[in-house]
């Protein structure tokens, strides 16, 4: 290791207050007029930022929205209530309300996709951290004995993914709490 500091590229270096009010502005946007309506031209206007500023940052409207609710799309805790069907539930509402974050049934799959490979890249992981967490509700039921050992988790969890995305981008309907039941309910509790 040396001593020397890191060198810095050329320009000022970007500074986090504007960075954030770009941010607030997006999401404030985002909020009365949904997804498609935003533009780069309306988040500058609204930030008070030239667009040049805003394009420095992000080069797409796909860019500034999903760093606008990165905080969002992270993954909450695994629930854990003692309860494999009450956590189930917790779990796919989390989902179905990470996917319809902006409104819109299609808009987070769809601004992820816009962002072409880095965007499938963040819809990946961000399917794969919820998988990660049903899968481990579902592996403490049966530590707990509530499920049969010989249960395909993973299976169980890419089948309910692949029902929310079904519903939710495909067919652009926000599957029901009744839904989300029927889903629980097919697990082999006992």
């Amino acid at each position: 290791m040396t001593d020397q500091q890191p060198t810095r590229g050329r320009g000022r270096p970007r500074d986090p207050v504007l960075d954030e009010r770009i941010l607030r502005a997006t999401r404030a946007l985002v909020a009365e007029v949904g997804y498609h309506r935003v533009s780069m031209e309306s988040i500058a206007a609204r930030a008070g930022v030239g667009k040049a500023t805003l394009y420095r940052r992000w080069p797409t409207k796909a860019d500034v929205i999903t760093d606008a609710f990165r905080s969002e799309l992270a993954a909450p805790p695994t629930p854990d209530t003692g309860s494999v069907p009450h956590d189930a539930l917790d779990h796919l509402r989390e989902l179905v309300h990470t996917l319809t974050l902006l409104g819109d049934p299609s808009v987070v799959a769809g601004a992820l996709a816009e962002r072409g490979e880095a965007g499938q890249t963040e819809l990946r992981e961000l399917l794969a951290v919820r998988a990660d967490a049903g899968m481990e509700l579902l592996q403490r039921g049966i530590a707990r004995g509530e499920l049969p050992r010989t249960l395909p988790v993973r299976t169980v969890v890419d089948q309910w993914a692949g029902y929310l995305l079904y519903r939710i981008v495909f067919v652009q309907e926000v599957p029901t709490d009744d839904d989300l039941r029927v889903l629980v309910d097919l697990l082999p509790v006992g």
